[in-house]
């Protein structure tokens, strides 16, 4: 069964490392639903957010094959259930008319987002939050008329520590246990 997992690989910060995490992941069809890659609180250490959707037996491979990786100091897979997970968008909007700008504001806030962005003739709308709130609000705004639209990749940090190789499927039964 097809699952969406995020992966943390804590890295040193070197050249050719994304081309190395990449290679392992296509060379298993294993498709990047979400990309993010940062400095962390350590000098010289990345960390790489990779969200993808696969079987829970293929995700262990993949997961100890970029352990494997000389670069890698170590990695992680979780469940959306297991994080504290965000992406941003910026929604840029149509609005010919006064009443019509308030409009999209209105429901811009309802939603949680807020307005970066002014022009004579659109507005920039901002959301932070999960996968759904943000598709949710895109197709609250799609009538407007939807001139540009990006996000961000997942930015994530696990509710408890991380335990290295944990394998998500024997974690879901010790929290039965509880």
């Amino acid at each position: 069964m097809v699952r969406k997992y995020t992966i943390t690989a804590f890295t040193e910060n070197s050249p050719g490392v994304l081309h190395r995490i990449n290679t392992l992941l296509t060379r298993r069809k294993v498709n990047i639903e979400s990309l993010t890659v940062s400095e962390t609180e350590k000098k010289g250490i990345s960390r790489f957010t990779i969200v993808v959707k696969t079987d829970p037996h293929l995700i262990n491979k993949v997961v100890k094959q970029i352990d494997r990786v000389i670069e890698v100091v170590e990695v992680f897979v979780s469940e959306n259930r297991q994080l504290i997970y965000k992406e941003i968008a910026f929604v840029r909007v149509a609005t010919g008319t006064a009443q019509r700008r308030v409009e999209v504001e209105e429901h811009a806030h309802r939603y949680g987002a807020h307005v970066a962005y002014v022009t004579d003739h659109d507005l920039l709308i901002e959301k932070t939050g999960t996968e759904d709130e943000i598709n949710s609000l895109y197709l609250l705004l799609e009538p407007f008329g939807i001139t540009e639209f990006v996000r961000s990749g997942r930015i994530a940090v696990r509710k408890t520590i991380a335990r290295k190789h944990k394998d998500p499927a024997a974690e879901e039964e010790e929290e039965d246990e509880d």
